[in-house]
């Protein structure tokens, strides 16, 4: 059990030095809660910087899964319009 824990806390850093290698900032919190309102993992922007702050009371598995999604998003965003469609919107002629 201690060596798939440490499997997963080096996955962990492993994605935390692929979010620094993206100019991204990678916080583990103590998220904190209040009566009726639930705190998730989530990503901002502090001055400029994007910043992804992960929830440390929350299983590892939890946080790999979390950071992973991030960063696959961050690196694959949703299509964009093609070349073509801009050149039409922009009143270009191919």
């Amino acid at each position: 059990m201690a060596q798939s824990k440490n499997r997963q806390e080096a996955r962990l850093q492993d994605l935390i030095v692929r979010a620094k290698a993206m100019n991204v900032q990678v916080r583990k919190e103590k998220l904190l809660r209040e009566a009726g309102y639930r705190v998730h993992s989530g990503r901002c922007r502090v001055n400029g910087q994007d910043v992804i702050l992960i929830d440390r009371d929350v299983p590892i598995g939890d946080q790999i899964e979390f950071l992973a999604g991030e960063l696959a998003e961050r690196r694959d965003p949703p299509a964009a319009a093609s070349d073509e469609m801009t050149q039409s919107l922009s009143g270009e002629q191919a």
